[in-house]
């Protein structure tokens, strides 16, 4: 799958010059005109919960990726990480676009609106045509392939189990179920860097436990089912 088959939400992003400069963006983020969502995207204040959690937010998030992504990366790719942990659950936009892909790419000449970290791994080929295992880490979130919850969760946990990426990871953890995501911690416990995630998340989940009203989680079958449409 090609970044130009993706074809997600075209949300209305304002970007420097077109017409106002960087610095006029800026203002009028300050004033409460605009909303600022990721690099050097913006919205109008009134179009909807731009960088927050919840359906618009969510469409507006995997829109906002995609657009950065365009004029750097082709072939297959996948949003990782923060990136991925930032569309699904809102939060502070991060700085750097991660993504998974399928071939070596140059650096872009010219800086982006943000960072880009690349890395090339089984995740990146298109996953319509990977096997079952392959299907099962990734999804499709208003046309931008992301890793799903519990992958990110792994990832984060993995990268950064003590830095950011943990309070990162902290966000998507009431979108999982704990029992499986303990057995998927488990049984891939021989993954580099999970012996540490693995403690973690047993942090993460013994203060999600202690610090419940009403004396821990709520059953996982009274929680709302996360689904995105294309």
């Amino acid at each position: 799958m090609t970044t130009t088959a993706r074809q997600g939400p075209r949300e209305q992003f304002l970007v420097p010059g077109l017409p106002f400069s960087a610095a006029e963006l800026r203002g009028m983020e300050l004033s409460g005109l605009l909303v600022h969502v990721m690099g050097d995207l913006y919205l109008p204040a009134d179009a909807g919960p731009a960088g927050h959690g919840g359906g618009d937010g969510v469409r507006t998030r995997a829109a906002a990726v995609l657009r950065l992504a365009e004029p750097v990366l082709t072939g297959a790719w996948v949003a990782i990480g923060g990136t991925a942990a930032w569309v699904h659950a809102g939060g502070e936009a991060p700085g750097v676009l991660e993504a998974s892909v399928d071939r070596y790419h140059r650096r872009p000449l010219h800086p982006g609106a943000v960072g880009l970290r690349l890395e090339q791994s089984g995740l990146a080929p298109d996953p319509e045509c990977g096997d079952a295992a392959h299907r099962a880490e990734v999804t499709p979130v208003h046309g931008l392939w992301c890793t799903t919850v519990e992958r990110t969760v792994e990832d984060l946990l993995r990268a950064g189990p003590t830095g950011p990426e943990r309070a990162v990871a902290a966000l998507l953890l009431p979108r999982c179920d704990p029992v499986r995501l303990r057995e998927r911690f488990r049984a891939r416990r021989g993954r580099p860097g999970m012996s540490a995630a693995r403690a973690a998340l047993r942090d993460l989940l013994g203060r999600d436990r202690t610090g419940a009203s009403g004396g821990g989680q709520a059953p996982v079958e009274d929680r709302p089912a996360v689904r995105y449409t294309s």
